[in-house]
């Protein structure tokens, strides 16, 4: 049975995976918008998951380059938006 992580754990989590990404750039676009917006993040284990996927497709989907899958829309234009990409 997979045991079930307190909020303020992933919470902690999230901040850390969203700023030692491997990628500057995404570093920078992830982390600055998890750090200032942590609190208001709806739901924190699709941010989880997002933080899963690869940096490469991350900046593309923020930076509009390449279309991502439906789930992760409000997402990225919520990060869009904190960094005024849109």
């Amino acid at each position: 049975m997979k045991n079930k992580i307190s909020q303020k754990d992933l919470r902690k989590q999230v901040i850390y995976r969203s700023t030692h990404r491997g990628c500057k750039e995404t570093d920078f676009l992830i982390g600055g918008f998890a750090q200032k917006n942590l609190e208001e993040i709806e739901d924190l284990e699709l941010f989880s998951k997002f933080l899963e996927e690869d940096d490469l497709k991350i900046y593309d989907w923020i930076l509009g380059k390449v279309n991502m899958p439906e789930y992760y829309l409000k997402l990225v234009g919520e990060i869009q938006k904190f960094h005024r990409i849109i």
